[in-house]
C-alpha cells in the first residue's frame, strides 16, 4: 500500500461524545451521520467509513458511488451483514467471472470495485479497497459471560431459579441434580474445547484455564497459529500455547477425537459456508456424558431441534446449554429450549459491552495510523472466507 493519510472520515455508527472528539481531532473532515443517511453530495470526498453492524451507508448500492474510498472499518466483530451489501457482491461477482482485475478477496488484498469513475471510467482501474471488522473488541464481556453461565450450570442455578421464580420455594438436591443429590461440580481438572480459537475463544481460555481447566482447541489447520488483529492487552492467548492440544475440524476423525474430550464445549465460530450446521445429532452425540455446550458465535453452527435432542439424549444427556446465539434467531415463542429447565437462553446480547464503541474507535484509528504508513490494517475482512 502506498503511504498517504486519510483525511476524510464518513461515521454512521453512534458514537459517545468522548469517541467522536477523537475521531474529530483526527482528521481534516468528519461527516457524522448516525441516524440519519450520509448526505450523497459528501459520497465523492468520503476516504474511509465507520459503520454499525449493518454494513455500508443507506443509499450506496456500489463502490463506484464512492470513488475516494480506501477503508471500511466495521463496528462489529462479525461482518455477514456486510458481505450480503451489493457493492461488496458485486466485488464477489468480478473475482468470481476471473476478471484479470479482480481479486477472491475484500481487505485480503486487492479489490475491484468495478469501473472508476470520471476519466478512468473506460480503463478499468483497480483499487485497493480493505474491510476491517472490530473483531477483538468483545473480549472484556463475551469470555466472561461463557464463565459466568459455565459456573451457574455446574451450580444447576437455572434449575434453582426456575423453581424458586415460579414455585417461591427452596428446591430439593433431587429436583435439581441429575445425579439425584446436588453437588456444585468443579471446573479444575476437566476439559473445555475451544471450538474457533480467534480472539474470544483464547481469552476465553485464557480465564477458563486459571479456574484450573484443561484446554484443547479446534480450528480448520489443527495446528498452533499465532494471534493476529488487535488484542487488547493483557487478554487472550498470543502465541497459542494455552491448549495442550490442537484438532482440525477439516478433518472428520480429528474433530470427532476434538468433542469426545470436550467436558465444555465453547463455540465461537462466524457464519460462513463451512461452519453452517457443522454440528448435527452424530457429533453432539460424541461429547462425553454431562458435557455443558455453550454457543456465543452464530446460531446456525447447529440446529435448535438437534441441540434439544442433545439433552435429552437417553444415555449420554448434556448437563446443560447455554445460548446466546440460535438457530432460528429469536426461537419461535413455542420453542421447547425458552423453558427447558437445563438451558440459557440470552438475547445475543453477550457483546454488549461499557465502552464497547470506544474500543471500536480504537481499533478505527490503529488501522488507519497503519494505512497512512503503506501497512495493511489488522481484522481483514476475507471475501472468499466470508469473514
Amino acid at each position: 500500500m502506498t503511504p498517504r493519510p486519510i483525511r476524510v472520515l464518513g461515521i454512521t455508527q453512534p458514537l459517545s461524545p468522548t469517541s467522536l472528539s477523537r475521531l474529530q481531532s483526527a482528521f481534516h473532515t468528519v461527516h457524522y451521520h448516525p441516524s440519519s443517511p450520509l448526505p450523497p453530495e459528501v459520497f465523492p470526498e468520503i476516504e474511509a467509513l465507520f459503520v454499525p453492524i449493518t454494513g455500508l451507508p443507506e443509499g450506496i448500492t456500489s463502490f463506484q458511488a464512492l470513488p475516494r474510498l480506501r477503508h471500511v472499518q466495521l463496528a462489529s466483530a462479525g461482518a455477514d451483514k456486510l458481505l450480503q451489501h451489493p457493492a461488496i457482491r458485486e466485488c464477489a461477482a468480478w473475482a468470481g467471472a476471473g476478471a484479470p482485475s479482480a481479486a477472491a478477496t475484500v481487505g485480503g488484498g486487492t479489490t475491484q470495485a468495478g469501473r472508476a469513475s470520471g476519466a478512468e471510467r473506460d480503463e478499468g482501474v483497480e483499487r485497493d479497497i480493505t474491510v476491517s471488522t472490530a473483531s477483538g473488541i468483545h473480549v472484556v464481556s463475551i469470555p466472561n459471560w461463557v464463565v459466568a453461565n459455565l459456573i451457574g450450570i455446574y451450580h444447576q442455578l437455572p434449575r434453582m431459579l426456575q423453581i424458586a421464580r415460579e414455585q417461591a420455594r427452596w428446591s430439593t438436591g433431587t429436583e435439581v441434580s441429575s445425579g439425584g443429590t446436588y453437588v456444585a461440580r468443579s471446573t479444575r481438572g476437566r476439559t473445555a474445547g475451544m471450538l474457533g480459537y480467534g480472539s474470544l475463544g483464547r481469552e476465553t481460555a485464557r480465564l477458563l484455564q486459571a479456574h484450573g481447566m484443561r484446554i484443547v482447541a479446534a480450528n480448520t489447520s489443527g495446528n498452533a497459529t499465532p494471534q493476529d488483529g488487535y488484542i487488547l492487552p493483557g487478554t487472550g492467548d498470543p502465541t497459542g500455547s494455552i491448549p495442550s492440544a490442537y484438532y482440525s475440524t477439516r478433518s472428520p476423525t480429528s474433530f470427532a477425537d476434538f468433542l469426545r474430550m470436550c467436558d465444555v464445549l465453547v463455540c465461537t465460530l462466524p457464519n460462513t459456508r463451512d461452519t453452517a450446521y457443522l454440528l448435527d445429532e452424530e457429533r453432539l452425540a460424541l461429547l462425553p456424558k454431562d458435557a455443558v455446550f455453550i454457543n456465543v458465535g452464530r446460531g446456525n453452527l447447529v440446529r435448535s431441534d438437534h441441540l434439544l435432542s442433545a439433552l435429552s439424549h437417553p444415555t449420554r444427556p448434556l448437563l446443560g446449554a447455554a445460548l446466546d446465539v440460535t438457530d432460528p434467531e429469536p426461537l419461535p415463542p413455542s420453542h421447547p429450549l425458552w423453558t427447558h429447565p437445563r438451558c440459557i437462553v440470552t438475547p445475543h446480547l453477550s457483546g454488549d459491552a461499557e465502552g464497547e464503541f470506544e474500543l471500536a474507535t480504537d481499533v478505527l484509528l490503529h488501522n488507519l495510523e497503519k494505512i497512512a504508513r503503506g501497512e495493511r490494517p489488522v481484522n481483514l475482512v476475507d471475501l472468499s472466507r466470508g469473514y
